[in-house]
């Protein structure tokens, strides 16, 4: 796929082009957003863009042989909250008419690379201008351990040096070396005071002068430290550029031989589910608590959908296009799905309830072939925050080829509801492949999507295929989800349905369940006609989650709980570090 990379001139945004190419994808431009030339800036307190640097940013363009775009940043950070809708002078509507005027001379990009790694902030914004221009954000690096991610980009050639520093233990001494250099040093900084090794928490931003992908490298012959404040506790300062000249390099000196492409068989648990799935294979099923095979029989059903409401926790089963008139002929599957998604909506309302209260779905379907087609007409009832689902296939009774089963949770005032819609290409976990989140954290309950095992940065099945590497992928795909909500997914799974394609898969699902987890929950297996892209197996998992603390009326801020705890400790740590050196 041809693609075009943001460069901020960091070590981020380089290493994860490496990556791209990696994959196979080809990098046909770059694009960069700097501070207005009225500013007089060199660096501007943006939530989005690392501008410090940017007045060396047009050598990449000769070092790496492909055209550079570039805008001037006239937004700011107008919208903070943790969701992103279009904003007038938001520095986000920047981003989006430069990969406009890069997409009016390449109409062939299909791809974005973005080197972010932690940043909510930042990749839901990303991922919004990629919706809206009809492209795939690559993001390698997101949710990588950084100390392993920093000494990957050091040993593949990612020759980055600091260009700022703003936190305790860096100084303005520490500006102009390499992130190998300082990588022993930042690893105990980051065991002394918690700073983020690869500067993911603003105390350093670096500048790549080389990596493999250069043809050319830079050369820096002369630069100027700018310090903004001198304090003795956590100073801050930054390199401008004054005078560099590019080098050409060997053939040798481009060697890409070093990029790790992770492979996610390398998860700790991997051997020992694939050994258990094998060592079941002739096994009975004997232990769960409930199984059921839908994969030959029909679905039973009540002559009527059922509402149950035990507020503000709802339930809404059975729904379909024919609920109240089951001699109505649809002339497609489009027109059905229209009218299923109205009947549910209908219910809703009576309740006093609409889309955004629902935090779960079950989809049944009679032909998985109709997957896209029933997704183009069921993503229109929501917003940019589908709810988590698992769609399924299904014997249904009588004419209907959709049913709809769903649980709503009314949303109650200064409860905070977060859900986590990660749309990007990565090695963590697999991009949503149809309308909705991976998950939803509110009150109590934490709802997590149907994962089937895709493989993450190609989201294709593992090959050759077999039901021990399904199992094996989807429940590492599931806890590396389940990880970000920082709740453990062996100790807080509550309830689990696995879905299996075939009856025979039933004991080889329980195996891998019950190697996995120390206790298993309450589980649900169940055989189906079908799963999403031929899959074996699905899992779908309920959590107990902290009880809501609510929140004042005035927005929230948006970093995610395991931000704002990093934060609060590092702070502490920062107190006591000044009370010991200052007597503060």
């Amino acid at each position: 796929m041809k693609i075009v990379a943001l460069v901020s001139g960091g070590k981020d945004s380089c290493y994860n082009m490496m990556q791209c190419v990696a994959n196979g994808h080809e990098i046909t431009a770059i694009a960069n957003l700097k501070p207005p030339s009225e500013s007089g800036k060199d660096e501007l307190d943006s939530f989005m863009y690392q501008t410090v640097g940017h007045d060396a940013i047009h050598l990449y363009s000769e070092c790496m042989d492909v055209p550079l775009y570039r805008r001037e940043i006239k937004g700011g950070s107008v919208l903070q909250a943790s969701d992103y809708t279009v904003t007038a002078d938001d520095e986000t509507e920047d981003l989006y008419m430069l990969l406009k005027d890069v997409l009016n001379d390449h109409p062939d990009i299909k791809g974005i690379s973005v080197g972010a790694i932690l940043s909510n902030y930042q990749r839901v914004r990303v991922e919004h201008v990629c919706n809206r221009l009809g492209l795939t954000s690559f993001a390698y690096l997101w949710r990588r351990d950084q100390k392993e991610l920093l000494y990957e980009m050091a040993n593949a050639g990612v020759n980055a040096i600091l260009i700022k520093v703003a936190a305790i233990g860096l100084k303005s001494t520490h500006l102009g070396k390499s992130i190998g250099q300082l990588y022993p040093y930042l690893c105990k900084m980051n065991d002394m005071y918690d700073l983020h090794i690869c500067g993911e928490g603003g105390e350093y931003e670096t500048f790549t002068i080389d990596c493999p992908l250069f043809k050319k490298r830079i050369v820096v012959e002369e630069t100027e430290t700018v310090v903004h404040s001198d304090d003795a506790f956590a100073q801050v300062a930054y390199l401008k550029f004054k005078k560099c000249r590019l080098e050409e390099k060997t053939a040798g000196e481009m060697d890409m031989g070093n990029v790790v492409i992770q492979d996610w068989k390398e998860w700790e648990s991997y051997d020992e589910i694939v050994s258990a799935v094998e060592n079941a294979k002739d096994a009975p099923l004997v232990k769960a608590e409930l199984v059921a095979s839908f994969a030959e029989q029909p679905m039973t059903k009540s002559a009527t959908a059922t509402v149950h409401d035990h507020s503000p926790f709802f339930a809404i089963s059975g729904t379909t296009a024919y609920d109240l008139d089951d001699t109505i002929n649809f002339k497609n599957i489009e027109e059905e799905t229209q009218a299923c998604m109205e009947a549910v909506q209908a219910k809703l309302t009576k309740k006093g309830l609409n889309w955004k209260d629902v935090v779960t779905m079950n989809v049944f379907v009679t032909n998985m072939d109709d997957f896209g087609r029933i997704n183009a007409v069921y993503k229109q009832f929501f917003d940019i925050n589908p709810s988590p689902r698992a769609l399924v296939g299904a014997n249904l009774n009588g004419k209907a080829k959709l049913q709809i089963d769903l649980t709503a949770i009314e949303s109650i005032a200064n409860v905070k509801r977060d859900t986590m819609h990660v749309q990007g290409i990565s090695y963590w976990a697999p991009a949503n492949i149809g309308p909705y989140s991976q998950s939803v954290v509110t009150q109590g309950h934490a709802f997590v999507a149907g994962q089937i095992g895709l493989v993450p940065n190609t989201l294709d099945l593992p090959t050759p295929r077999s039901f021990a590497q399904e199992a094996a992928l989807s429940l590492r795909n599931l806890e590396n989800i389940v990880s970000v909500l920082e709740l453990p997914l062996k100790t807080n799974t509550a309830l689990c349905y696995c879905f299996v394609s075939d009856p025979t898969y039933l004991p080889l699902a329980q195996a891998a369940w019950e190697t996995y987890m120390d206790t298993p929950p309450p589980t649900a297996y169940i055989a189906v006609p079908s799963l999403p892209r031929g899959a074996m197996v699905e899992w779908q998992v309920l959590l107990n989650a902290p009880l809501p603390t609510p929140f004042g009326e005035e927005e929230y801020d948006n970093t995610t709980d395991e931000e704002q705890d990093e934060e609060t400790i590092r702070q502490m740590k920062v107190l006591q570090v000044r009370e010991d050196c200052f007597g503060e």
